[in-house]
């Protein structure tokens, strides 16, 4: 098979949204990466470099390049061994052009060689590694960055720009690639009929469209490989006539679903402990051999990055879900939305719309009230970091403009073309991620040079999408105005 078409051979096997968002992101990591080597501060501009670019090769091997070991499975099933050899020879080109294109380009700009060559190929095998690995693994690759990130520190171990790192790295690539062999071994032969469930591998989850595909987004099957202690408990309680609203959140389904006390309190629990867990880690780092002064700036700063990446992310993210769970009853060409309509209890069309938009509005913005509230509470109680806090507070408030934008003009029956829709919910998580990542580099403790003029560009952007995002609200709101019924679009 000729190198291009080996190249090719992941395109096939993922599916469409998971290419674009690896291409995205992968871009995204090589411009900062080349951005940083070119007009970073020193020093140490040249780890942030390799460090960058190596994120963008960590998730394409963590999420997009694994889905070849699907393909493996089937060929192995049906018995054709020369498509699994093909797979593994476009795995290594892609390893090979992955490691050496960058090291080249970081190299010519000055950056150590075999330092960048070490570094992306632990990334590499990392990734690959956390892909055949038991889900329940995900957890502790998730506390790797900021443990290790901290006992680097604390162990006053070399950094990935100093020549004594590569002494470092051999060992722990060398046992990446190990359990890569024994997985990848392991996982062919077994294939796809093993448990569905935390003890599975990440990739097999893969196969349902959990990861990549968005229409898979609360997906029964998703929801029932939970363990029983996590599996929704659906509180029914005076869902009638009287309670039209959550009648309603029943009748939507997924994480609109109505549920017990306990029910929250384990949903909420995993989520505290999934937080809770890393800073108790480093913590106990920070505080082991060193001064307590140093230990709590240290750990202010580990909660403040903390508070960061979730107020970051998880603002777009509630638009997301929200907007693509809802999608499905609103745009599907069934007589399911009509039905709605039938359900007791909603009154007249106005008071019927009063329900639809707060049972549909009513989960997002408590969502994001919620981390709003935990970021103003920590500007309360961190008055050196406001400013820095302050545009987490602005992401914050932009994305909800978004979420309400977008589910308004779904109601109302205002469709947003996929373009739209795309480019709105883009813009959002790169201005949210700016947000976060450009006050930390213009204040952080190496500022990067050239980089605080672009503070104020950014709260322009936030104010020109919030505007736009208004406009869209008020067009929905009258579309939603303008229908003889909320549940009758046409």
């Amino acid at each position: 098979m000729k190198p291009s078409q080996l190249f090719r051979i992941p395109w096939y096997a993922a599916h469409r949204s998971l290419r674009w968002m690896a291409v995205v992101l992968l871009t995204v990591c090589a411009g900062s990466a080349i951005g940083l080597g070119l007009f970073g501060s020193k020093p140490g501009h040249f780890a942030g470099a390799i460090f960058m670019f190596g994120v963008g090769l960590l998730f394409v091997w963590a999420f997009f390049l694994p889905t070849t070991l699907l393909l493996a499975i089937d060929a192995w099933q049906l018995r054709v061994p020369a498509i699994q050899r093909q797979i593994v020879a476009s795995l290594l080109l892609h390893a090979g052009l992955g490691i050496a294109v960058p090291t080249l380009v970081l190299g010519m700009l000055g950056a150590p060689v075999l330092n960048t060559a070490v570094v992306l190929t632990l990334c590499t095998a990392v990734g690959l590694a956390f892909a055949l690995m038991p889900r329940y693994c995900a957890i502790f690759f998730g506390l790797m960055p900021t443990l290790g990130n901290t006992l680097w520190h604390r162990l006053h171990l070399p950094g990935i720009d100093d020549p004594r790192f590569v002494l470092l790295a051999l060992p722990l690539i060398l046992l990446s690639l190990l359990l890569i062999v024994i997985r990848w071994r392991r996982l062919l032969r077994g294939g796809s009929s093993r448990a569905q469930g935390w003890s599975s591998p990440m990739v097999l989850q893969y196969r349902s469209g959990g990861w990549g595909q968005w229409s898979a987004i609360g997906d029964l099957r998703q929801l029932q490989q939970r363990p029983d202690w996590l599996q929704l408990a659906v509180s029914l309680d005076g869902v009638g006539p009287t309670a039209p609203r959550k009648a309603l959140r029943v009748a939507l389904g997924g994480w609109y679903l109505p549920q017990t006390w306990r029910s929250y309190a384990r949903q909420l629990g995993l989520m505290i402990a999934f937080v809770a867990l890393p800073l108790l880690g480093v913590a106990w780092l920070l505080h082991w051999g060193g001064q307590d002064a140093q230990a709590a700036v240290a750990m202010r700063g580990v909660l403040i990055g903390s508070l960061g990446m979730v107020g970051g992310v998880a603002g777009p993210m509630i638009c997301t879900f929200s907007l693509i769970w809802l999608n499905r009853r609103w745009q599907q060409a069934n007589a399911e939305l009509p039905l709605l309509a039938l359900l007791p209890g909603l009154g007249e069309p106005a008071q019927a719309r009063r329900q639809v938009v707060r049972a549909g509005l009513g989960l997002p913005l408590v969502l994001h009230a919620l981390l709003a509230l935990l970021i103003g509470v920590a500007m309360l109680c961190w008055h050196g970091h406001v400013a820095m806090l302050s545009f987490l507070l602005l992401a914050q408030l932009g994305a909800t403009t978004v979420t309400v934008a977008m589910l308004l003009n779904l109601f109302g029956g205002r469709r947003l073309s996929i373009w739209v829709t795309g480019a709105v919910l883009v813009t959002s998580f790169v201005l949210c991620l700016s947000s976060l990542l450009l006050p930390a580099i213009s204040w952080g403790r190496h500022p990067v040079a050239g980089v605080e003029p672009l503070l104020l560009p950014l709260v322009g952007a936030w104010l020109l999408l919030g505007a736009g995002m208004i406009w869209l609200a008020r067009r929905g709101w009258r579309g939603l105005m303008q229908l003889p019924h909320p549940f009758v679009q046409s």
